[in-house]
């Protein structure tokens, strides 16, 4: 069953213990789930916003990251989305959302967490246009991320109904990235621990 707004709380207070300077960052998230019910909180409806669930994958030297040309935003992004009814939590929809846009599954990623701390890697509040095609209203993507390294063959296998191409970049060329930057600078201090 999918964390309650009570869970949530609690998982994000251990968040912001866990990485202290997103305070400012994590305003808007925070201001979401304070004005929002838990039934509220996934449903792709709620136009005030939703949570959704992503997959930083790294290659196992964790150099490289594993990004999909998203066909409907234009943009290079790692595989994620819209979080289930059916999900047993945002993590187990972080893992299904990899596993559909990929082809990658659970038995060749390794989970990468903070010692004690089990939650998301990184929470991040973005825009998402409007989409006339699906009557969606423009709103924000609270999406909880997760880190990955892949340790499978990469026989990588993309939903062609949602992504255009497929690209390993490199940890380097990404940290000068307006999307990537913040992300990859907590992959190197993690790398460093």
């Amino acid at each position: 069953m999918l964390e309650s707004k009570t869970e949530l709380t609690a998982n994000f207070t251990e968040y912001l213990t866990v990485f202290p300077n997103e305070n400012k960052r994590q305003e808007p998230f925070e201001s979401f789930l304070d004005r929002n019910l838990s039934e509220a909180l996934y449903t792709r409806k709620n136009f005030d916003g939703h949570i959704t669930a992503s997959a930083f994958i790294l290659d196992s030297a964790l150099e490289n990251m594993l990004l999909i040309h998203h066909k409907f935003l234009d943009k290079w992004l790692q595989p994620g989305g819209h979080v289930d009814a059916t999900d047993e939590s945002i993590m187990a929809a972080a893992y299904r959302e990899m596993e559909e846009e990929t082809g990658i599954t659970a038995e060749e990623v390794q989970l990468h967490q903070l010692d004690s701390y089990k939650g998301p890697f990184d929470i991040d509040s973005h825009a998402i246009p409007a989409n006339d095609k699906k009557s969606e209203a423009g709103h924000v993507h609270h999406d909880f991320r997760y880190l990955f390294s892949y340790t499978g063959e990469k026989n990588i296998v993309i939903d062609k109904n949602e992504s255009l191409a497929f690209r390993w970049f490199s940890l380097e060329e990404l940290a000068t990235n307006e999307i990537f930057q913040l992300v990859v600078a907590k992959i190197m201090d993690y790398k460093a621990q």
